[in-house]
């Protein structure tokens, strides 16, 4: 609905309850709620047929426009299928003449005959050639039309083939000027640093790496060099740019020998956090003048769009919070397990609120191995299976539990925000007693990808479920909406027994 009022629910994602033979209630999750009361049991059951008819239809439009957005045609196909219809449009228009013309004076003829006259008495005649006249005169204005509407497409088509060209002359010219733009700016950042190395009282070259124009755009990339206060020395200048000078003190190596051995202590040193995200600011211009004429999959883009981690390494924090898995492996109930497994599931989401930037894609082959035996009695492998489509695969061994997950994902643009809807399954096998517990992941939102700040939202439903008892969990997180009241990232969820009733 392009405009909704007080009192209207969207059915697309709405659901439908019984709550007696007369009763039912229409809710979208939040803070819409709708009690209705039908005359009958027959009336209800009739309203909540018409009801979920309307909402299967309402999805199935959605798809089907969301399909239409993606499918693309290229102008040259589209110019092509346009000249294979105009032709067989032409020969469809002559058969149409040859066929209409001999028809009508296939008509003329009985018109003129002699017997014909004699019998126009008769009203069944006389009605039928009445007919035979409006259909001549009707077929000769359909061959009229025909003949017009060839002309007018072949004309058109001349003028789609030299538009065509004419923008296909237009992309050579911009791709032409972005190069000389490109060599311009070049010339003018080369021109620039001469100049300064002629300003300098500081001759070239004499304890001098580099001078850096603070105006200049990030062209050129230099050899990175230790982080010692020891090392660099920053100067500044009255011309505006910046000396950066080497000291010629070096550590001896037997001092860096000593600090690099261990003190005798055999545990491993971990990271606690990993380095903070570079503050350098893209060039959107920069970036735009290299995307002419390319594909969307050959468009280099900024390693600073990204966060310092692979795809493999995200996908094993889900071990974050791993002692919740060996509490489920302990637990005397499968509902008290699920219990246990449902936070695990909701953990995986648990930084999303402020990590908004893209681990680097996997190669294929490439693996992640982390070892925690010595303190969380675990050791994960992860590996990039497939490359096209990506599908990443997981498996964690403990002395108590095995858990293992395959991922992979699809996503749809829809110009404002970017959806991505996983596909796998998460397993978890207790080794003590067999319970094998299974559950999925849920859509990420990305909004803002255009203009305005990004962030990132959850929505659906998670069902942990065990196969022997069939006991179950759902999890399910609110969409955040801007002029919704509730909660942002509001997530409610139970835990049913396997007659279906609520035990958490």
């Amino acid at each position: 609905m392009a405009h909704t009022c007080r009192g209207t629910i969207n059915l697309a994602g709405a659901s439908l309850e019984s709550e007696d033979s007369c009763n039912f209630v229409i809710s979208n999750g939040g803070a819409q709620v709708f009690h209705l009361r039908a005359r009958s049991e027959v009336d209800r059951h009739r309203w909540i047929t018409a009801l979920e008819l309307a909402k299967d239809r309402a999805n199935k439009m959605r798809e089907r426009v969301d399909d239409e957005e993606d499918f693309v045609v290229s102008p040259e196909t589209t110019a092509t299928a346009l000249r294979q219809k105009l032709d067989h449009l032409n020969t469809c228009q002559n058969l149409v003449n040859q066929h209409g013309l001999a028809l009508q004076q296939a008509i003329s003829q009985v018109e003129d005959s002699a017997k014909l006259k004699s019998l126009m008495k008769d009203p069944v005649i006389a009605h039928l050639i009445k007919k035979t006249a409006e259909f001549r005169v009707a077929s000769s204005s359909m061959i009229k039309a025909c003949s017009t509407f060839v002309t007018y497409a072949a004309h058109h088509e001349k003028e789609w083939q030299m538009a065509r060209e004419q923008k296909e002359r237009l992309e050579e010219t911009v791709e032409s000027l972005a190069r000389q733009h490109i060599c311009l700016e070049k010339a003018m950042t080369k021109s620039k640093r001469n100049l300064s190395d002629l300003n300098s009282d500081r001759p070239p070259g004499e304890g001098v790496v580099g001078i850096f124009d603070s105006d200049e755009d990030d062209e050129d990339f230099f050899d990175a060099m230790d982080d010692s206060s020891n090392n660099l020395e920053s100067t500044p200048e009255n011309n505006g740019t910046t000396v950066v000078a080497v000291s010629t003190e070096v550590e001896p190596p037997a001092q860096i020998v000593k600090s690099s051995l261990s003190t005798g202590t055999t545990s491993r040193k971990r990271r606690l956090r990993i380095p903070d995200k570079p503050n350098d600011k893209a060039n959107l211009w920069n970036i735009m003048k290299n995307c002419i004429g390319k594909e969307l999959s050959k468009i280099p883009m900024p390693v600073n769009f990204n966060e310092p981690i692979s795809f493999l390494q995200r996908l094993t924090e889900d071990m974050e919070y791993s002692d919740l898995l060996t509490r489920a492996s302990e637990c005397s109930t499968v509902e008290e397990s699920l219990t246990y497994l449902s936070a695990i599931a909701v953990s995986s989401y648990a930084t999303t609120s402020t990590r908004t930037s893209k681990p680097f894609n996997p190669l294929l082959g490439e693996t992640f191995e982390y070892d925690r035996t010595g303190d969380k009695g675990y050791r994960s492998f992860t590996e990039q299976v497939s490359h096209h489509p990506p599908v990443s695969a997981q498996h964690v061994e403990h002395d108590n539990w095995t858990y293992y997950q395959e991922f992979s994902m699809t996503s749809k643009f829809r110009g404002k925000y970017l959806q991505v809807f996983p596909i796998g399954t998460s397993h978890f096998v207790v080794k003590s007693t067999g319970h094998h517990y299974t559950w999925n992941k849920v859509c990420t939102t990305v909004h803002n990808i255009i203009v305005g700040k990004l962030w990132v939202d959850q929505s659906g439903e998670i069902l942990v479920k065990e196969h022997s008892t069939g006991a179950s969990a759902r999890v399910k997180f609110h969409p955040y909406s801007y002029f919704s009241r509730e909660t942002p990232r509001r997530v409610t969820g139970g835990v049913f027994a396997p007659d279906g009733t609520p035990m958490f």
